[in-house]
């Protein structure tokens, strides 16, 4: 049962299935793993009691249920140790993500040319928001597969505060709030009426990178940095 005390992150790691719905009302349960339930629904202006009867009532309805990728096995990712849950981040996300970034470019730029006369006031700035995210994301996985995951797999028994878990968190927060701008300028990832089939397919891709970087932070966030920290 879950309660409005319960921070995010742990919601998400004893009820995964609640991934969908945080997306669906956009809770932040990655970046913002460790706020309490109350505090980001008071945020979203969202009445807790209503929201939580909904979400216990969801979750029970979908208990045998499967719902493909969304749904992380809880269970085996917390029994990883660091070294194996860095090698399950870098496979599950690194690749994926910078194949979508690299089929989002190719269609960002080909959108804005042929939409710029009419739709330019939505496509500049989100074309400038997509770039901002690339860049961002790039670079931290350079970051993390060159320098920062190497170190944390040698040295993670010896429960290090080298203040790498605080540059990547940083970051993460930095990537979120790039990813809460592009909600807002595509109206929730809805192409507008009439829309090419490019320009929806645009639209489909950046909500799919979207939703796999949220469960990425939060591998990372509310997994792996725990871990790491611990010495486990």
């Amino acid at each position: 049962m879950i309660t409005n005390q319960m921070k995010l992150g742990d919601i998400v790691k004893a009820y995964p299935r609640a991934v969908t719905i945080f997306n669906d009302f956009h809770i932040d349960y990655c970046c913002g793993g460790k706020d309490r339930l109350e505090d980001a629904l008071k945020e979203l202006s969202i009445d807790p009691k209503s929201f939580i009867d909904l979400m216990n009532k969801k979750l029970a309805d979908t208990k045998n249920k499967t719902e493909g990728d969304e749904v992380l096995n809880m269970e085996q990712l917390t029994q990883m140790n660091v070294p194996d849950l860095i090698d399950y981040i870098v496979d599950t996300y690194h690749g994926k993500e910078r194949n979508l970034i690299a089929e989002i470019d190719g269609l960002m730029n080909k959108v804005l040319l042929v939409h710029y006369e009419h739709n330019h006031s939505q496509l500049v700035p989100l074309h400038s928001l997509f770039s901002d995210l690339r860049k961002e994301l790039e670079e931290h996985f350079a970051k993390e597969e060159k320098l920062v995951f190497p170190y944390m797999k040698k040295s993670y028994l010896e429960s290090s505060n080298d203040g790498y878990v605080k540059e990547l968190e940083d970051e993460h927060d930095a990537a979120g709030n790039i990813i809460k701008e592009i909600t807002a300028c595509t109206n929730d990832f809805k192409a507008p009426e009439g829309a090419c089939t490019s320009y929806r397919m645009l639209f489909g891709k950046l909500d799919d990178l979207t939703k796999d970087i949220f469960n990425h932070i939060f591998t990372e966030n509310s997994l792996l940095f725990p871990k790491y920290e611990g010495g486990r």
